[in-house]
């Protein structure tokens, strides 16, 4: 928090706060369901906190987990095999759950499809005995490790990652099950066995540092980069686990030690937690940021998504004798929107808007309409044929209907922010994350679709693939890197000649 404080631009310093507060309550895999939604998406790099989502699932198992061992104590003649029941129940239930569930971010990130995996190792600890079971040959478990690396490597057409899970799980049941799995070569070896005594507290820093890395430094690495930060990584990982894990064991042995372990936990935990909540109330606004014309003085929740929400406003139908251009998309569709009201047309036309599910249900839209816009994230040649047909159907031309090619700013405007007191920061270009979508596809899209397309990223492209961050009169073209700042919008709207569309 103290670090986002002096680097981090607001709506990604607000994020910060509000996954501060989640981590602490152990809940932040319900806050990236909601809002992020996809663990793999490009912006998650750039949240320090992103992978603490682990965290709250098996927190939440730890609190689960113990009812059904007091629910198992109800049946006194015979708790464990009442427990064994309940919780394979239970297992294959989240089984199935995992399988049916088609939404992806349910499936990664809550509870009830993650139970399986940790209810795998609660079975195997409630029936296997090491001392007497055997059931597994020694031999299995380099077999198994052999397995487990290679699945790291296998190609999704082969296995998918809904089964690769599933795999992953059952091989470590195998290897805990088998003979002599804490005597073996690997799992008994003195510095690995080290390394894993230490991993929790790797695994709780690395994020962190990967992350502040690309937000202020560069999202590429080199050699060196990586050499750097595993140091720094295993640093703090050491730090952390010899004064906070070890110190904590010490600690909870005296009755003194638990009382100052409790008490400054949770003095920590309701500083920190204020501290945060009290970021992501102010919006994240720390200090004035004109490039995206934010004031100190003018704070307000959702200030951040405001301008691009307000194309929903235009989700209306047509009701005066201006020409009519009606848009269709999704939160693309909505910058559109926007770059057309910062247009010298604006006067002269009147905007209607809606998403691409509900342009079916808009037919009077359709009827009235002069021009339609196309404008979508996940733009292809299906949504935009069943619109002409819409189009067609309702009285328009093939030629009435433009479509507005996708676009992307870079993966974060934090390194660029980071260099703010430099000579050279409005002149900063970044690379295009993925151009193979955002600049490839879209010079396929502009050669099929010849005039009706307008390509805004050859417009701010150079020879590099790199694209320009900031406007003429110094405003971040985006905020976020997916949609237009106000100043991006006025931008565009310059560029644009609107005339070929008025006739």
């Amino acid at each position: 928090m103290l670090l986002g404080f002096f680097v981090m631009l607001p709506d990604d310093y607000e994020n910060l706060g509000q996954s501060v507060i989640a981590t602490n309550g152990f809940g932040n895999n319900i806050l990236a369901a909601i809002t992020t939604k996809n663990y793999w998406a490009i912006s998650n790099d750039y949240k320090p906190l992103m992978h603490t989502w682990y965290v709250g699932v098996l927190m939440q198992f730890y609190l689960v987990y113990p009812i059904l061992f007091f629910i198992a104590r109800l049946n006194k003649n015979n708790p464990r095999r009442t427990l064994i029941t309940i919780v394979s129940i239970l297992a294959v239930i989240s089984l199935l759950v995992y399988f049916a569930t088609t939404n992806t971010a349910k499936r990664f990130y809550y509870l009830p499809s993650r139970f399986f995996e940790f209810a795998v190792g609660g079975i195997a600890a409630l029936i296997y005995n090491p001392e007497r079971d055997k059931p597994f040959w020694k031999g299995y478990v380099y077999l198994c490790y052999v397995s487990l690396l290679a699945l790291m490597f296998v190609n999704t057409e082969v296995m998918t990652a809904v089964m690769r899970l599933v795999a992953v799980v059952g091989l470590s049941c195998v290897v805990l099950c088998s003979q002599d799995v804490l005597e073996n070569r690997v799992t008994g070896n003195s510095v690995l066995a080290k390394i894993g005594a230490a991993s929790y507290s790797f695994f709780i820093w690395h994020q962190i540092l990967l992350a502040f890395y690309r937000y202020t430094i560069s999202s590429k690495f080199t050699i060196g980069s990586y050499a750097i930060l595993l140091i720094g990584a295993v640093l703090m990982s050491w730090l952390s686990y010899r004064f906070i894990e070890q110190e904590t064991t010490v600690a909870l042995k005296s009755k003194l030690g638990k009382t100052l372990l409790y008490s400054s936990t949770a003095l920590v935990f309701v500083a920190l937690s204020a501290f945060a909540g009290y970021i992501y109330i102010k919006a994240g606004v720390v200090r004035d940021v004109p490039e995206l014309y934010i004031s100190k003085n003018d704070i307000h929740r959702g200030m951040h998504a405001e301008y691009v929400d307000r194309g929903y406003q235009y989700d209306k139908p047509f009701s005066t004798d201006k020409k009519h251009w009606y848009v269709i998309g999704n939160s693309f569709g909505r910058d559109f929107v926007n770059v057309i009201l910062e247009s010298n047309v604006v006067d002269s036309i009147e905007v209607s808007y809606s998403t691409v599910g509900n342009s079916k249900d808009n037919r009077d839209r359709f009827r009235n309409a002069d021009k339609v816009f196309i404008s979508t994230l996940d733009l292809n040649e299906n949504v935009v044929t069943e619109i002409e047909i819409m189009c067609l159907a309702n009285g328009l031309s093939i030629e009435d209907v433009v479509i507005v090619g996708e676009k992307n700013f870079g993966s974060s405007n934090g390194q660029i922010y980071a260099k703010r007191n430099e000579p050279d920061y409005f002149d900063q270009y970044i690379d295009v994350a993925n151009p193979e979508q955002f600049i490839v596809k879209n010079k396929c899209f502009a050669e099929f679709y010849g005039k009706r397309f307008i390509d805004l990223m050859t417009m701010v492209v150079n020879e590099q693939n790199q694209v320009r961050v900031f406007t003429p009169d110094h405003h971040f073209i985006s905020a976020d890197c997916s949609h237009f700042s106000k100043g991006g919008a006025i931008f565009f709207a310059q560029l644009i000649d609107w005339n070929k569309y008025l006739k």
